[in-house]
């Protein structure tokens, strides 16, 4: 059960934006598609978008591009179908609208076209060719309705076993419907239906049977929800409640066991009898109306009916929080924000909406959310991992270093001065002498005491540049500019050191690249959270120090010091991913910094390393792939500080500069990551992601079989979790 389930009928829906393996397989099969699409494979693309509609039957995207394919087909009647649905399981789905209007007037029901095209110019205003289509039926009465379609049946042959083979397992009677969508399904072109294409047509029948089923039960509901000025107008009349009025609470506990049981669908029809009449000004039943309509997955009429029931009691904190998961789990992400700032309005102590707001917020780079949602989740558990990683933003804004400035264009005016956040991240940190507590007294201007925190970690680590230059920098900032420039200079010398120390590593590594399968890192010893969530993302880096050192060096298998983490990285699928700079750009100051980082990790200097990485960023604001690698670098170092939530957020930052440009190797060993922290569910969501992002034969087969293992696996520990 999802920990975000609780006990209170306001909540029940707290858990729609959880992680959900089949979901992650959709998104999976919809890609698949796309690039079968861009690759003329209209064959491959329809097989990967019924896929996703047998997974989901609530994916409008699937529906919608099963549709364009069919209708490129001249398949009127299966595009039609196919449109309807997507615009009946999201009716903003603009394209849809736009395809559907020219489709209805095409095959003569042009009263359907018009009202179609008026939808439509909703989402596309002043649209020449939709305008047309409306201009041409206006006041027509055409209409044909898709009874009236013909409809196409395989010739092809199969064996009739099979086929109730394939119906029995779908749970299908009607044999027609079967053969109607046997059409699309004859995946080797050979006029034979086997068992495996009459099962994927009798999935898509039975997806589709579902979908219906359920459109049925919800759109008279959210069909019904009264428009604002008839809730005013209601409230204004005050009628007094008769004395057989329905008891609605009682009626809401009965709908909320029926959810909590895995019954939405009954749970719905609980109310459904009450939304339109007793129960339209109800908030407790709208709620839970919703939450049950995002239990069947048709997020965009829960979000109806949520927004609803919101406007009836605006004070239910946990009704924000539960439209602002369904929201963000469809990719609102500043909306669902707004609700979960709305819900710690009326629960400052209620900690799941500031966790989610701090995901949410920090994915759009919404630098000040992110802030007031990430301190809250410190204040109310101080032990949370966000901690470290709210020190190291705060201490980077207060530095104007930090990614989030590079993305967000500026601060907002609301955002403290740098002193102010320094000295914000200094009381996190509490007590000590690190490098985060130099840089924060230095951005406090503090730089006395900052001398004294770089003098101190210099007494542990002499030959370390970098606390060298940090110690320049801090007496320089003080007035002592003849001792800052001979710390400088002592920095400068252990740099030409670091530089004989980085081609000898390049040199002597070489020997240890290990073969081990990838298969055998699934079921590992797990090491704790933090650290296998910094393993997790620790596999993109490893690849950089292969590359980083020398510009003509080989791969460098000492990227591999996660082996007692993820034995994969061995085997990495991402060995050439990232590139050294070209070769005139190596003598350039900026890439010595990199470098002496890359050549400090290998040494076993990390903090050395970790501050070679900040010297170097800042100088490549303007260069992408630089920045990815150098995040990544920053990851590395921090990964072996065991300084793990820090070591996340840097590989984070990385993926999130170019995240269309992440490769499905990168995914791969993400997803082996997970794997070791026994997030199955996360790694089974990489590793279908990775598949149709480059691999080769050989790498699908092996991470098809990754798949299939961790399912094992995930099943295991669901058992776990319920004895």
């Amino acid at each position: 059960m999802n920990d975000m389930y609780d006990d209170d009928a306001g909540e029940i829906a707290d858990d729609v934006n959880s992680v959900d393996d089949v979901q992650n397989q959709v998104q999976s099969q919809l890609m698949i598609g796309e690039e079968c699409s861009k690759n003329d494979d209209p064959k491959g693309a329809l097989a990967a978008f019924n896929k996703a509609i047998s997974l989901d039957p609530s994916c409008d995207m699937a529906w919608f591009n099963r549709g364009v394919l069919l209708e490129a087909q001249q398949d009127a009647r299966g595009a039609r179908q196919a449109f309807q649905i997507c615009l009946d399981v999201n009716p903003n789905h603009a394209p849809a609208t736009a395809n559907l209007c020219i489709l209805l007037e095409r095959i003569g029901d042009e009263s359907g076209a018009y009202e179609m095209s008026t939808r439509a110019l909703d989402f596309y205003p002043g649209h020449p060719a939709i305008m047309e289509v409306r201009e041409r039926c206006s006041g027509s009465k055409s209409t044909k309705p898709m009874e009236q379609m013909a409809q196409v049946v395989t010739t092809d042959s199969f064996k009739e076993e099979d086929m109730q083979e394939a119906m029995s397992e779908a749970g299908l009677d009607d044999v027609n419907a079967v053969l109607e969508e046997a059409v699309y399904h004859d995946m080797d072109e050979n006029k034979n239906l086997d068992i495996d294409e009459l099962r994927s047509a009798a999935e898509v029948v039975a997806a589709t049977e579902n979908i219906q089923e359920k459109i049925e039960l919800v759109q008279p509901v959210t069909q019904s929800i009264p428009q604002e000025q008839d809730i005013i107008v209601q409230e204004d009349s005050k009628v007094e409640p008769t004395m057989n009025t329905v008891d609605l609470d009682a009626l809401v506990e009965e709908a909320t066991q029926l959810i909590r049981i895995g019954d939405p669908a009954s749970g719905l029809k609980t109310l459904k009898p009450y939304l339109k009449n007793e129960a339209a000004n109800h908030a407790p039943s709208w709620r839970i109306a919703g939450g049950a309509m995002a239990r069947l997955d048709l997020d965009e009429h829960a979000i109806s009916a949520l927004e609803h029931a919101q406007k009836l009691d605006p004070s239910s904190a946990k009704g924000w929080f539960n439209l602002g998961s369904v929201k963000q789990r469809l990719g609102y992400l500043e909306d669902a924000g707004t609700c979960y700032a709305n819900a710690l309005r009326e629960d400052p102590n209620y900690i799941k909406p500031a966790i989610k707001w701090s995901e949410s917020s920090r994915e759009i780079n919404d630098i000040e959310g992110y802030l007031t949602a990430a301190t809250v989740v410190v204040t109310l558990q101080p032990d949370n991992p966000i901690r470290m990683e709210l020190v190291i933003t705060l201490i980077e804004l207060a530095e104007g270093e930090s990614e989030v400035l590079e993305l967000a264009s500026g601060l907002p005016p609301t955002i403290p001065a740098g002193p102010e956040l320094a000295a914000n991240a200094l009381a996190l940190l509490g007590e000590g002498q690190s490098e985060l507590h130099a840089r924060a007294h230095s951005a406090m201007n503090n730089h006395v005491e900052s001398v004294t925190v770089w003098k101190a970690l210099i007494q542990t680590e002499k030959n370390n540049p970098i606390l060298w230059r940090g110690l320049s920098k801090s007496l320089k900032a003080a007035g002592d500019i003849e001792t800052s420039e001979r710390c400088r200079m002592k920095a400068d010398t252990l740099d030409q050191v670091g530089a004989v120390v980085e081609n000898n590593v390049a040199e002597t590594v070489e020997i240890t690249n290990p073969t081990n399968q990838v298969t055998e890192t699934v079921a590992p010893d797990a090491p704790n959270l933090e650290q296998q969530n910094s393993a997790n993302e620790l596999l993109l880096t490893p690849v950089e120090r292969q590359q980083e050192v020398v510009a003509e060096v080989e791969s460098n298998p000492q990227v591999d010091l996660a082996k007692a983490a993820l034995d994969v990285q061995q085997n990495s699928l991402v060995s050439k991913q990232f590139k050294n700079p070209v070769s005139n750009s190596i003598a350039n100051q900026d890439i010595s910094w990199y470098n002496q980082g890359v050549a400090l990790i290998e040494a076993g200097k990390y903090s050395e390393a970790l501050s070679c990485f900040d010297r170097a960023l800042p100088s490549f604001a303007n260069d992408d792939e630089m920045v990815i690698r150098i995040l990544n670098g920053r990851g590395n170092a921090f990964y072996y500080l065991e300084n793990y939530p820090a070591c996340v957020e840097s590989y984070h930052q990385a993926m999130l500069i170019r995240p269309e440009d992440v490769r499905g190797k990168t995914l791969y060993n993400m997803g082996t990551a997970y794997a070791e922290m026994e997030r199955y569910q996360d790694s089974i969501k990489c590793f279908e992601q990775a598949i149709p992002r480059g691999l080769n034969k050989e790498e699908i087969k092996r991470t098809k079989d990754q798949i299939r293992r961790c399912n094992i696996l995930l099943k295991e520990q669901i058992k776990k979790q319920k004895t």
